[in-house]
């Protein structure tokens, strides 16, 4: 569901120009329960019209109740939290260009998040001013939607599978941008990746450059809810090794996919699904457990998996991603560090075996439906 909201902004002076330096959002979804904790991602966006360079020293998130501080940021921490609209211009600090805009990826995990109001605090400095004047925006505010996350039955069976996402990642789905008739946006916002693992952390036996040696592979793909096929594409060819495997361009990162529209203003993407395994067409009605394809490797893709997100739209690429959650999953534990996927067994804590409901996965970790 898309939320938008005009941009505030406030006058900063400089000692050579008056200008307006602005921060706004544009997006703002539902709430989502990850381990009992409401959890949001949204953007800020950090405008700078003026002709000399702005250096950002912090940014305050405060709740409703008692301006209580969900998240501050400030050195490494918000560094890292930067980016811009553009891949190819990924910036590595705190300066803003003139005549630039900057992102700020914010994601706040708290109770009480749904329904509520955010307000934001942001210091910057102007690159010029050798005194270090600290300039300020407060009051920049954002509602929270009161309304509950889509609730999705489970897209794949069985398990062990790897839910892989993580929000923090320069290039996870969370932080890619695509354009489409001129909005930046990001489809991806909160997309899983899916990857089956054998009981040893392996996804994969035998030659990892053969697609067939990988455990997801081919796996029956699930249609999460009722619903009709708005969309779908099944022309891409399939490299039978990753190594033959060609670099699509983003337009074509979805490889094939069906889009399913289960309520207004959701739909349910499926990506990189097999050749001629779609066994579904556009304006089809399909019942939750039905198989609609099998886990493939088509598009922008580094090996077999099921890429899954929501979106507020049908359009690939040109849409919004929305929070979703899954009826129910057992968790069986997390990869804490992700360099050891693949090679390690997952981490087994206190929460293992619990059986979730209503919830999504948190980040990397590993569950059966």
């Amino acid at each position: 569901m898309l939320f938008l909201f005009a941009p505030f902004s406030l006058l900063a002076i400089c000692n050579a120009c008056t200008k307006y330096i602005d921060m706004y959002g544009a997006f703002v979804s539902e709430t989502v329960e990850v381990n009992g904790r409401s959890t949001l991602y949204y953007e800020l966006y950090i405008s700078n019209p003026t002709s000399d360079s702005v250096l950002i020293a912090s940014l305050d998130v405060l709740g409703r109740k008692d301006n209580d501080t969900l998240l501050s940021l400030s050195g490494a921490e918000l560094i890292n939290r930067l980016g811009k609209l553009r891949a190819d211009k990924i910036v590595c600090d705190n300066l803003i260009l003139p005549r630039d805009t900057t992102v700020i990826y914010i994601e706040l995990s708290s109770t009480g998040l749904r329904g509520t109001k955010l307000t934001h605090h942001l210091r910057y400095t102007m690159n010029s001013k050798t005194d270090s004047l600290l300039f300020d925006i407060k009051d920049v505010t954002i509602s929270v939607p009161d309304l509950d996350a889509a609730l999705l039955g489970n897209p794949l069976d069985g398990g062990p599978w790897i839910a892989i996402y993580e929000p923090s990642w320069n290039r996870g789905h969370r932080r890619v941008f695509y354009t489409a008739n001129g909005v930046a946006r990001i489809p991806g916002r909160y997309a899983i990746d899916f990857m089956l693992l054998d009981s040893l952390g392996r996804f994969a036996e035998g030659n990892k450059n053969e697609i067939t040696s990988y455990f997801g592979y081919d796996a029956n793909v699930l249609a999460v809810a009722d619903g009709i096929v708005v969309a779908l594409r099944n022309d891409f060819f399939e490299s039978p090794t990753l190594s033959d495997h060609p670099k699509y361009p983003p337009k074509e990162a979805t490889g094939n996919y069906i889009c399913l529209k289960i309520s207004e203003n959701r739909y349910v993407f499926y990506e990189h699904l097999k050749p001629r395994t779609i066994a579904v067409k556009v304006g089809q009605q399909v019942k939750k457990g039905q198989v609609i394809a099998r886990v493939g490797f088509t598009g922008q893709t580094t090996g077999p998996h099921l890429h899954l997100h929501v979106a507020n739209s049908p359009s690939p690429l040109g849409s919004e991603g929305l929070p979703f959650t899954f009826e129910k999953f057992k968790l069986l534990g997390h990869y804490i560090d992700f360099n050891t996927f693949g090679n390690e067994r997952w981490i087994a804590d206190a929460n293992s075996y619990t059986v979730y409901a209503n919830e999504r996965p948190a980040p990397n970790a590993v569950i059966q439906f």
